[in-house]
């Protein structure tokens, strides 16, 4: 995001008040005469489209536990969002290497601690690759030593933040003047 001021612009700062005598911020910009530009990939416009049409799209992690210590954790694969519940390992990877590029970008929220209300987590407890993690834990569970015996699925939601939902709104003013 390119976002920056100086006196001769507005005499505000980066947050938008206006200059201290010293030069020094003191507030936020709410001028409201500057653009901001981010770069989407087509991936990234494409998830951006989801979430504009559904405010709360369902998330995943998958999680090594043990039983033998409630305090052992390891999150295996995260974020897992997915379009089919037959989505392939390098799919999985790939939506989530653009999941946090938005969130990196300030976009959207990846949240575990508040699953959908009543989300449908049924393509992530029945697909493939959940299955396929579940079944490699327990191949390992035999083994000497092995602390992570338990597959675990958390749940988790998408989000977009005011800034992908402005973000969202520009996308579609974009998408209006090229009609």
């Amino acid at each position: 995001m390119n976002h920056s001021h100086n006196q001769s612009c507005c005499s505000h700062n980066d947050n938008g008040n206006e200059m201290e005598e010293n030069g020094q911020a003191c507030g936020g910009c709410c001028c409201g005469h500057h653009e901001t530009t981010i770069q989407l990939s087509e991936e990234e416009i494409e998830i951006l489209t989801e979430l504009a049409q559904t405010p709360y799209l369902p998330l995943a992690q998958f999680v090594l536990k043990s039983s033998q210590s409630s305090h052992l954790e390891s999150v295996a694969l995260a974020p897992v969002y997915l379009h089919d519940r037959n989505d392939s390992m390098d799919t999985v990877r790939r939506t989530a290497d653009v999941l946090k590029a938005l969130e990196a970008k300030g976009l959207l929220t990846l949240d575990y601690e508040e699953p959908l209300e009543n989300g449908d987590y049924t393509d992530y407890s029945d697909s493939t690759l959940y299955a396929y993690f579940k079944e490699t834990v327990m191949q390992a569970k035999g083994k000497e030593n092995f602390l992570f015996d338990m597959a675990d699925l958390e749940l988790g939601s998408i989000a977009l933040t005011h800034i992908g939902q402005i973000a969202v709104e520009n996308l579609d003013k974009l998408t209006d003047t090229e009609n």
